[in-house]
C-alpha cells in the first residue's frame, strides 16, 4: 500500500516503461527498414534485370537489321534504380581484322529510353550525312573513320560519289570497306553473282521504300516524311544484313535471320515497334514478309587496292563510297 503512494517509485516505473517502449519502437522501425530496404533491393534488382533484358534484346534486334557492316563488340551494364545504362562498343571486320568504330551508351528504364552522349561534336565534320550538300566534304565518326554513303537507284542525283577512283592514291598495304550502290534492285543471288569473286562481300543493303511513290515530294523513312529529291542514306541509317556472324565468320542463313529480326521487332513492345511494322509491310507487302521479298539495292565489300580495282567500270554500280581504311595487320 505504501508503494501506491510512492511517487518516486512511480516515476521510475514510468520512465522504465517509456524506455522499453522507445527501444521497442526503435527495434521495430529498424527491422521494418531493413526488411523494406532488403525487399526493395530485391524488387529493384528484379525489375532492373527485366528492363535491362528487354532493352538489350531490343538493342540487339535493331543492330541485326540496321547499320552497315557493323556489330556490337561488347556491352557493359550499369544498373541503377528502376533502370540503368548500357555502355557498348561497335566493331567492324575488315578483311579479318577487328576495327573499333564506336563507343556509346544507352539509358533504359521507366520513362527512359535515350542515347547518351558526352561532350559536343562539330556536325560539319562528324555525324551523319543527309543531303547532297554534305557531299562537298567527307564526314567521319568519332575515331576519324570515313562515313559510307548509299544512293537510291531510282533517284537522279546531281552528284554522287565515285570513291573507287581514289584507289590509286591509297597505300597497297591498306585494306578497306566500300559501300556500293546498284543501278537497280536485284535479288540476293543476282547481287552476289554480279560482284567479282576477288572482293569479299560482307553486307547487303535491302530496299525499304516504295519506288512507286512520288519521289519529287516525300518518301517515308523511320516513320517520317523526308525530302527524297536529294536524299541518300548514311551507313548508320540503312537497313540490311551481314553475311558474317558476330565472330567474323561466314553466317548461316543471314537473310532468314534478317527477316526473323524484323518480325520479332514488330511484335516486341518498344518505341521501334511501328518502324518494324513499316519495314514488314514495305518489304514484304500485305501478304507478309519472307526471304523472297528482299530486294538488294547495294552492298559493302572489303579488300585491298588491287582486289577492289576489279569493281571499276562495272555498269551496275551507280556509286561507291569508301569507309574504314586500316592496316592489314
Amino acid at each position: 500500500m505504501d508503494n501506491l503512494f510512492d511517487t518516486e517509485q512511480m516515476k521510475k516505473t514510468m520512465k522504465k516503461a517509456q524506455r522499453c517502449a522507445t527501444w521497442k519502437t526503435i527495434i521495430i522501425t529498424f527491422v521494418v527498414m531493413v526488411v523494406t530496404l532488403f525487399g526493395g533491393k530485391i524488387a529493384n534488382d528484379a525489375i532492373t534485370r527485366f528492363l535491362q533484358s528487354h532493352a538489350q534484346n531490343t538493342f540487339y534486334t535493331l543492330h541485326q537489321v540496321k547499320g552497315a557492316n557493323e556489330f556490337i563488340g561488347s556491352i557493359r551494364n550499369y544498373p541503377g534504380i528502376l533502370g540503368g545504362e548500357m555502355h557498348y562498343k561497335t566493331i567492324k571486320y575488315i578483311e579479318g581484322k577487328v576495327v573499333l568504330t564506336g563507343d556509346d551508351a544507352l539509358g533504359y528504364g521507366f520513362l527512359r529510353n535515350e542515347e547518351l552522349y558526352e561532350g559536343a561534336i562539330s556536325h560539319l565534320t562528324f555525324g551523319m550525312s543527309n543531303s547532297e550538300q554534305d557531299l562537298n566534304s567527307q564526314r567521319y565518326n568519332e575515331f576519324g573513320q570515313r562515313e559510307m554513303l548509299f544512293f537510291y537507284p531510282f533517284i537522279n542525283y546531281q552528284k554522287t560519289k565515285n570513291d573507287l577512283a581514289l584507289l590509286p592514291e591509297i597505300d597497297d598495304h591498306k585494306v578497306m570497306e566500300v559501300a556500293l550502290s546498284f543501278d537497280k534492285g536485284y535479288s540476293m543471288q543476282e547481287a552476289l553473282t554480279k560482284l567479282p569473286k576477288e572482293v569479299n562481300t560482307t553486307w547487303l543493303w535491302v530496299k525499304d521504300v516504295n519506288e512507286a511513290d512520288d519521289h519529287t515530294g516525300k518518301i517515308k523513312h523511320n516513320g517520317k516524311g523526308i525530302d527524297s529529291y536529294n536524299v541518300f542514306r548514311s551507313e548508320q541509317d540503312v537497313y540490311g544484313f551481314s553475311l558474317l556472324n558476330a565472330n567474323g565468320d561466314v553466317a548461316e542463313n543471314p537473310a532468314e535471320l534478317f527477316v526473323q529480326a524484323i518480325s520479332s521487332g514488330a511484335r516486341q513492345s518498344s518505341s521501334l515497334k511501328d518502324e518494324y511494322k513499316r519495314l514488314e509491310k514495305e518489304i514484304g507487302g500485305e501478304d507478309g514478309l519472307s526471304v523472297n521479298d528482299l530486294v538488294i539495292y547495294g552492298a559493302v565489300v572489303t579488300g585491298n587496292t588491287k582486289t577492289l580495282a576489279s569493281l571499276k567500270n562495272l555498269d551496275f554500280i551507280k556509286a561507291s563510297s569508301i569507309g574504314v581504311i586500316t592496316d592489314k595487320y
